[in-house]
């Protein structure tokens, strides 16, 4: 059975990694539907952010064809990790735009990873270069089942933020429209470092 795409009617059977971050984020509802506990509107408005960051237990990653990459080959950088897969249509959609929001603001600060977690990863590979012809991301991929270990896929397309020293800070479980303005505000927040937003009781 595949896991499904966002769907505010679906109950996903909650991972042991995301309950953790469940738990850290900044909201008191019980786990109840996927809509209810992780409400979108299509833009970055609706990431959650975590109270405490999560430090990632060592995971790779493999660049096609064979170059296994861990993440923390990213640290210095903020990292936007994008979980997709060929049979859910949100995810294919948002990949051109994630090309080129690589394009407009990928560097030395800044990267989309982008991973495919198909079973057949060549069929990713040809729809990301043949069919999308992707010129600004990388081909990544990984087993779902060594993948899962680390993060939810019980959700596609799924979004995460991950800092400058490798820790979770955010995530999205859904489509995003990174080709909007407000993407790119949204980038540049979390380089300047007003993005999480501070709790109260740290505000200046």
């Amino acid at each position: 059975m595949q896991p499904s795409t966002h769907n505010p009617g679906h109950r996903p059977r909650p991972a042991p990694w995301l309950l953790a971050l469940a738990l850290n984020f900044c909201f008191s509802q019980a786990w109840a539907t996927h809509g209810a506990t992780e409400p979108s509107d299509g833009t970055v408005n609706s990431f959650r952010w975590l109270e405490n960051p999560l430090v990632l237990p060592e995971t790779s990653i493999q660049r096609w064809p064979a170059e296994r990459v861990s993440l923390s080959r990213f640290k210095g950088k903020i990292v936007l990790l994008n979980l997709w897969a060929t049979w859910c249509p949100p995810c294919v959609y948002e990949l051109p735009a994630l090309d080129s929001l690589q394009q407009r603001l990928g560097g030395e600060e800044f990267v989309v990873v982008a991973v495919s977690v198909d079973r057949n990863p060549e069929l990713a590979r040809k729809l990301f270069v043949d069919r999308l012809a992707l010129a600004h991301l990388e081909f990544y991929a990984e087993a779902p089942e060594r993948l899962g270990k680390t993060f939810p896929l019980d959700v596609l397309p799924s979004n995460f933020i991950i800092d400058r020293e490798g820790r979770a800070i955010g995530m999205l479980r859904s489509y995003v429209d990174w080709d909007s303005p407000a993407a790119d505000e949204f980038v540049e927040r979390l380089l300047a470092g007003t993005l999480p937003p501070r709790p109260a009781n740290q505000a200046d």
